[in-house]
């Protein structure tokens, strides 16, 4: 005869470890989606670049900067607060709870931007 015994706590930490390093793990992807996306960023005022948000798809909003009356500034400066826009809406999502998640641009001027520079579409053909 056999018998089987399991250690339910043992089990149940290990499950526990594997959704933590997956969370990792998938927070890595999403922020390196988002440094992609910096990268692809045309800058003139930084308005475009400071409107990216990553939100879960089923929230409305996000960032919206306009140009308007914006003077021209340094890119890297406002490529630096895109990423870290970014890389702070990543860490505080839930992956648990989240089932889909958006990177968005709220920008009066998204549309144009992105027809002309197709930053959006870049990153998206390259992460297939």
């Amino acid at each position: 005869m056999f018998k089987f015994r399991v250690n339910e706590k043992s089990v149940s930490a290990k499950i526990e470890n594997s959704e933590e390093f997956l969370e990792v793990k998938a927070k890595a992807l999403l922020e390196d989606l988002a440094k992609d996306l910096v990268t692809r960023t045309p800058v003139v005022t930084g308005a475009f670049a400071e409107s990216f948000s990553v939100l879960p798809s089923s929230s409305g909003g996000g960032r919206s900067r306009s140009s308007k009356g914006r003077p021209k500034g340094d890119p890297e400066t406002f490529l630096g607060i895109a990423t870290s826009n970014m890389v702070g809406d990543i860490g505080r999502l839930d992956l648990k709870e989240t089932k889909s998640i958006s990177f968005r641009n709220r920008a009066p001027h998204a549309e144009p931007v992105e027809t002309k520079y197709q930053v959006f579409a870049a990153v998206k053909d390259r992460n297939r």
